[in-house]
């Protein structure tokens, strides 16, 4: 459940209703307005509408619903997240002893409390139960007027104080940056390169090694108190469910900073906890884990945890709880665990809340910290941290130190724009790039608004020698020039393309052999001899050719396309041209490296080579690039043995007087016998009349 932007909920509550038939919103209607006479359906709709926004009818209409309704809305008020999973919702009652299935649900919705989140495509409702049965009964997605929800906070949920009695040391908070730094820097990834996803809805295996392994999200928290898994997947399923991340057509892609970055630090952490029920497919202990029905306990299990630390608790009092209560957060946990998910519990409670500002540690106990209290309860704000305006200190080499205490929502969005995140720690690291700058310029940044921010939150002015360097950047971009059509010439030589320019056949250099005309038309034939041409929107053709010694890389000219120009560079070197305009290329442990630092495994590599020549890489390729991740070869002397016949050197093997002396098959004809072992080798086949030579 992706986060929808802003809304306005009544208008929203009023769309809902006027999904509904007659009969329905009039029972509704009744329920909630309670009109004194039949009414035109606008008129109902616009008075169901405004009733939801005044707050004396609210209390009144939830004091009257049962129990576990009021709790349900509860569950949705102190979570902040207005929209949830029928599933979800179900399981919370549960865990609470209230298992009345859809009762609870189907009482609020036929009290216009709660609204059925439709399809554009969905009929009008006749009824709740056919909606449940069509959107499926724990998918189906139900959202309350977040005014509503904060009006039944107040709620007892009943639940069990596990406060403990030791001493409590002076309670340590975190600062509240660790994921809105992690955030950004995942932002920052897929603006570089977007993320696909299955039609499952999953990541593929290249994004999820590439968020596994990326060094930034990858790194553990400056105030780690328990380590989780994937956090780097975590980060982006956070930023997905707090609407920095868009999804298009299948695709992840980074939207613009919502408003909430523009404010103070607070307001931005109440946003990602309003989003922490939308993040389902992750747990602490598995990471990245999509659950098989669609529903996971993240959600429901993180909000519990929560709502008993409300006083100081051990971890573990909280898992021996949710262990014998939440009705399928056990079944998550590894049956090699004893702990009774106190691990798990350490994860989310350490690992996620407490870096987010919401929990508080004293010893190894942890509770609500003053901000917490504040966003689950409604209770008074905390006040908000000093301010370091100067937090930047740019370096000649371009690198940006950015100190944390004097970080902002605002400045972490600005930075991300134009530098990239290096590390996160009590001094981030970011580093100027062209490539990141160019990044920033075309998402509506000038070069004097890069220069002012690093100057206004800066230390000490931008050293000259960076200040270059951007205008030098920004000045290659705005040199761009796009053509809406091109014809390009490839020729075999460099000197063929200096003798086409000089003659005036092409004038655009853009490569070595590449060309192409000004006006993007066909060149004159006549000064051009003509041996192919290629369409590209057609599949890779195979152009290339790998020699005996399993490295050189021959290239069929007439075969291959631009494409393999931009692509065999990634894995190998460039030889000189020969005499007769053929080129080369020679793969070294370096260039199959580079392959792989950039993000692909052998597996794409494999492909690749199949695709361009035929066959996967090479042996010796394979020597080059996993040769020194593989155990040391292993030099010993042996004896080698070579039989008369097959069936000979099958008996060896396999006759007890022989087979433990032998150290390896060798062939179809010959064994290898250790020189210790090579006499009793021979007196055991002299036993059978057979007399070794040599």
């Amino acid at each position: 459940m992706p986060a929808t932007p802003e809304t306005d909920w009544s208008s929203r509550c009023r769309d809902a209703l006027a999904r509904y038939a007659e009969p329905l919103l009039r029972s509704v209607g009744d329920k909630l307005v309670r009109p004194r006479s039949k009414q035109p359906t606008d008129e109902l709709l616009d008075k169901a509408a405004a009733m939801i926004t005044n707050a004396p009818v609210i209390d009144r209409r939830i004091k009257e619903q049962p129990p576990a309704s009021r709790k349900l809305l509860a569950f949705m008020g102190v979570s902040r997240q207005p929209r949830w999973k029928v599933g979800h919702l179900l399981t919370l009652l549960a865990a609470l002893d209230h298992n009345d299935g859809f009762s609870p649900v189907q009482t609020l919705l036929e009290t216009g409390l709660l609204f059925p989140e439709l399809d554009p495509q969905h009929p009008p409702i006749d009824s709740f139960a056919s909606w449940f049965g069509l959107a499926g009964t724990h998918n189906a997605v139900v959202f309350a007027h977040p005014g509503v929800a904060a009006r039944a906070r107040g709620e007892d949920f009943g639940l069990p104080n596990l406060a403990s009695d030791d001493t409590h040391a002076t309670p340590r908070a975190a600062d509240g940056f660790e994921w809105p730094l992690r955030l950004a820097a995942v932002w920052q990834q897929v603006h570089a390169d977007t993320m696909r996803l299955t039609q499952g809805n999953t990541l593929f295996k290249r994004d999820l090694v590439r968020l596994q392994s990326d060094a930034v999200l990858a790194a553990p928290p400056v105030d780690q108190l328990a380590s989780i898994a994937d956090a780097g997947v975590l980060a982006l399923l956070w930023a997905r469910a707090v609407g920095l991340l868009g999804e298009r057509d299948g695709t992840l892609e980074a939207s613009t900073f919502p408003t909430a970055w523009d404010g103070p630090l607070f307001a931005l952490l109440a946003e990602l906890f309003a989003a922490m029920p939308l993040v389902e497919p992750w747990d602490p202990l598995a990471g990245y884990s999509p659950p098989e029905n669609g529903l996971s306990p993240t959600p429901t299990a993180g909000l519990l945890a929560l709502l008993l630390a409300r006083d100081f608790v051990h971890p573990t009092a909280v898992a021996e709880w949710l262990w014998s209560h939440h009705p399928s957060w056990a079944g998550v946990i590894p049956t090699t665990a004893t702990d009774k998910g106190a691990g798990w519990v350490r994860g989310y409670l350490l690992g996620v809340a407490y870096p987010l500002g919401v929990l508080e540690v004293s010893g190894e106990l942890v509770r609500l910290s003053t901000f917490g209290r504040h966003v689950l309860f409604g209770e008074k704000e905390p006040p908000a941290p000093p301010a370091f305006p100067q937090t930047l200190l740019v370096q000649p080499n371009a690198e940006v130190l950015a100190y944390r205490q004097g970080l902002t929502p605002a400045l972490i969005a600005a930075l991300s724009r134009f530098a990239a995140w290096k590390g996160i720690g009590p001094a981030c690291t970011l580093e100027l790039t062209p490539e990141q700058t160019y990044r920033g310029l075309e998402s509506g940044l000038t070069l004097p608004m890069i220069v002012q921010t690093l100057n206004r939150h800066g230390t000490r002015p931008v050293p000259p020698g960076v200040a270059d360097l951007l205008q030098r950047w920004a000045s290659k971009r705005e040199r761009i020039t796009i053509f809406s059509s091109a014809v390009l010439v490839e020729f075999q030589t460099p000197a063929e393309l200096d003798l086409a320019v000089s003659r005036g056949v092409v004038a655009l250099r853009l490569t070595d052999r590449i060309g192409m005309t000004a006006d993007g038309g066909e060149p004159s034939l006549s000064h051009l001899r003509l041996i192919g041409n290629r369409d590209y929107e057609s599949k890779p053709q195979r152009c290339l050719t790998t020699s005996d010694d399993g490295v050189t890389l021959t290239v069929d000219t007439p075969q291959a396309d631009l494409l393999l120009e931009a692509e065999i560079g990634l894995f190998a070197e460039p030889l000189p041209i020969d005499q007769n305009g053929g080129r080369k290329f020679r793969l070294t442990p370096t260039s199959l490296r580079r392959a792989i630092d950039s993000g692909r495994p052998l597996a794409d590599i494999d492909g690749w080579f199949a695709e361009r020549s035929g066959a996967p890489l090479s042996s010796a390729g394979r020597l080059l690039l996993l040769g020194a991740q593989m155990p040391p070869p292993l030099a010993v002397r042996l004896l080698v043995v070579k039989l008369p016949t097959v069936e000979i050197a099958d008996g060896v093997a396999q006759w007890p007087g022989t087979r433990a002396l032998v150290a390896e098959r060798l062939g179809p004809l010959a064994v290898s016998v250790n020189e210790e072992h090579f006499e009793a080798f021979r007196d055991a086949l002299r036993e059978l009349g057979v007399n070794v030579v040599g």
